[in-house]
């Protein structure tokens, strides 16, 4: 038996029966059961009524009380309209980026009733009602509709058109351009698909990571969970302080009212500099190891837009001032490291920092002083002690926000922060790998007593935030009403992934994590065309013995004819290592050597390093990354395995794979000069250039009845 990996995260808790001699292909029951056809059928069409069956059926279950032997009618009539017309909207945007429409092409519907219901217009009345009575008979006969109220329903419809989509759409929404797909390879730009990719092996958590089958299970049930909203005409509010509370409860603290949700780590730094707006003074931000924080960042923390469209899908101009914002803030960046990537002694950064703080409280600025924990490189910029000290120097003039994006680190200390008076900023995205763009900023009582004054947050923020995703406060009810949809699926993915590392025990956090490292560690070590980058010890006393005082990111340079890879050099590396390369390579490769070829490994995005011949010629180091799904093994597959098992060899060790590959792209790179990396389908061409693309071919499924696709095991 077959089945569809675009499918897979739908299928529990599903039951699904063939019934032999049925004129329809599936049938939802009342109690969410899929009667299927024993007829087999064409992949396409398999995959297409599975799809709508499994949508509807999860609606089914969600919104139907047990049904008793009368029809559906009046309001139980006007409800189960609603249900099957979300189905199908779903199921028919779904087709559009599914398995069987080429990149950037289409393919006509496998039936009638699934065409116009993809588009942003509802339609009219006329051709709801015949797409309705062919709806029908896809549900058992005492679910079917009577009675229905068309242009009542057309009414809905237009209402809650924009949450009729896939949870594969909606986790890709409510971004900015950095989350969009790539026409021809469905990856955005940091490699990731909204959907599992099996058989990769992923160290990518410090970067982004495609979502693991838990996470794709929870994405579907959030979009599930807001269809059914719509459906019952209730708000969305709800979901969003869920997150909220979710969020404090994780991390220890009081109460939801400290949480501000936003997109990603950039949108959390520009909530940041608006509350600090608040305070009507000059603003100087200062960033210790500027070069190994967000790209956007500089341009956030100067009320700067940072993208050319917000996170409310407003189209800006990148760089240009946001209305409200001061424009005269300041943003100082001092680089953690020197020439030849060599990291900047702590005593000399901190004196530049120092000197920085200085200078800007003498001329009647502000400050707000970043501290990295930890940095894309995996450092630990700058001791609490000594950043604790600093703030003593100058009481009330210096605010400090921690940029723990990476989250590697104890709720504990998370909690110990904010009641230092430090915001501090998250994701569920990096360590935990739920999807990107899941960003949350802690804010300390110092901070939201600013948002009980009398001032409004800047005007422009409202391009970048809703009202919900911010505490009910006086300076916050300039912001729109609305709904983020697609950041609370991101989110509801990434809780996923911290529930189930939080149900590991400490002790054996602490252990999985050591032994993947010290792994990881040995195979870099062996390489000879890869150069490790120095990591420290990321100890927090008093428990230094804790599972976040252990390195968790591991930087690396490669090595091709005995000089280290430039950036530009190590971004098609990147590419390619996550690419199947089989179509670029040679013909008369061994089988091994073909199937390495076609090993997605996705490495963290490289960071850029100043070489001892300056910035021009700067190299570009990439990253192994441990993550929460080595630990909690939700990424499934062998790297997972190898995690949480005793005794395994370092030979077997899954980084020992992705570095045979980086070998065998070495080997050939000029056979692979004239392709393009998957992940950067507009990158510049290099002077060592190339790349490969993922395969975009449909699975070869036969012709499988319905059950075989949605139930059977691969």
């Amino acid at each position: 038996m077959q089945s569809s990996p675009f499918l897979r995260h739908m299928l529990a808790p599903c039951f699904v029966l063939q019934k032999p001699g049925s004129e329809w292909p599936v049938r939802v029951q009342p109690d969410g059961s899929i009667a299927c056809s024993a007829d087999p059928l064409e992949p396409a069409q398999a995959w297409f009524y599975a799809r709508f069956a499994l949508e509807l059926s999860a609606l089914v279950r969600a919104c139907c009380p047990p049904a008793g032997a009368g029809m559906a009618e009046g309001a139980d009539g006007q409800r189960m309209a609603r249900l099957l017309l979300a189905a199908a909207r779903v199921t028919a945007c779904a087709w559009q980026t599914g398995p069987f429409c080429p990149s950037g092409g289409s393919m006509p519907m496998p039936c009638a009733w699934g065409h116009g219901l993809a588009g942003t217009t509802v339609p009219d009345t006329a051709r709801l009602a015949r797409c309705l009575m062919e709806l029908a008979f896809f549900v058992a006969s005492t679910l079917r509709p009577h009675g229905v109220d068309v242009p009542a329903l057309q009414a809905w419809a237009c209402t809650a058109w924009p949450v009729l989509q896939p949870a594969e759409w909606l986790v890709v929404s409510g971004g900015d351009e950095r989350l969009d797909p790539g026409a021809q390879t469905g990856l955005n730009r940091y490699g990731c698909q909204p959907l599992p990719r099996y058989g990769e092996l992923d160290f990518s958590s410090s970067t982004a990571s495609t979502p693991t089958l838990p996470a794709a299970r929870a994405m579907h049930q959030a979009a599930i969970r807001l269809i059914r909203l719509a459906v019952e005409g209730q708000g969305a509010g709800a979901v969003v302080e869920e997150t909220k509370t979710f969020l404090a409860g994780f991390y220890h603290l009081d109460g939801a009212g400290r949480v501000v949700l936003a997109p990603s780590g950039t949108d959390c730094a520009l909530a940041a500099t608006a509350v600090m707006e608040l305070l009507n003074t000059p603003l100087t931000t200062i960033v210790p190891g500027a070069e190994e924080t967000g790209s956007g960042v500089p341009l956030a923390t100067c009320g700067r837009h940072f993208a050319y469209r917000t996170a409310r899908g407003q189209a800006v101009q990148k760089g240009m001032p946001i209305d409200g914002f001061m424009r005269d803030a300041e943003y100082v960046a001092l680089e953690l490291r020197g020439s030849n990537a060599e990291r900047v002694p702590d005593n000399d950064l901190f004196a530049a920092c120092q000197q920085q703080v200085a200078r800007a409280v003498g001329a009647g600025r502000r400050v707000l002083l970043y501290m990295l924990h930890v940095s894309k490189t995996g450092q630990l910029v700058l001791p609490a002690s000594r950043v604790r000290a600093l703030c003593a120097q100058y009481p009330g003039q210096v605010d400090v926000l921690v940029d723990a994006c990476q989250a590697r680190l104890r709720p504990e200390l998370v909690r110990q922060y904010v009641a230092w008076g430090w915001a501090v900023m998250v994701t569920g995205s990096k360590f935990f790998t739920g999807p990107p763009f899941s960003g949350a900023l802690f804010l300390p009582d110092s901070w939201l007593a600013r948002l009980h004054g009398t001032a409004c947050l800047p005007a422009g923020l409202a391009a970048y935030a809703s009202r919900a995703e911010w505490p009910d406060l006086p300076a916050c009810r300039i912001l729109p009403a609305g709904l983020n949809a697609g950041l609370f699926v991101r989110w509801s993915g990434a809780r996923a992934e911290m529930e189930a590392f939080a149900a590991v025990p400490d002790a054996q956090k602490t252990e999985r994590l050591q032994q993947f490292m010290q792994g990881a560690t040995a195979a870099l070590r062996a390489c000879p065309f890869v150069r490790l980058l120095p990591s420290v010890a990321l100890s927090t006393q008093p428990e230094a013995d804790a599972w976040d005082s252990q390195p968790g990111i591991f930087a690396f340079t490669v090595l091709h004819d005995g000089c280290a890879l430039d950036f530009a050099q190590a971004r098609l590396v990147h590419g390619w290592l996550l690419a199947d390369l089989t179509s670029s390579l040679p013909m008369d490769l061994r089988g091994e050597e073909r199937a390495l070829a076609a090993l997605p490994c996705h490495v963290g995005q490289p960071v850029a390093l100043t070489s001892a011949q300056g910035v021009e010629a700067g190299m570009g180091a990439l990253r192994v990354s441990a993550s929460a799904r080595h630990i909690s093994g939700t990424g499934g597959g062998y790297a997972a395995a190898l995690a949480v098992a005793k005794g395994a060899s370092t030979a077997d060790h899954p980084v020992v794979w992705m570095l045979a590959k980086l070998g065998l792209i070495l080997r050939y790179w000029a056979d692979l000069a004239h392709a393009q990396p998957p992940c950067h389908p507009h990158a510049a061409r290099a002077s060592l250039p190339g790349g490969g693309c993922m395969s975009g071919q449909a699975p070869a499924l036969g012709r499988p009845g319905i059950s075989a696709l949605a139930l059977g095991q691969s």
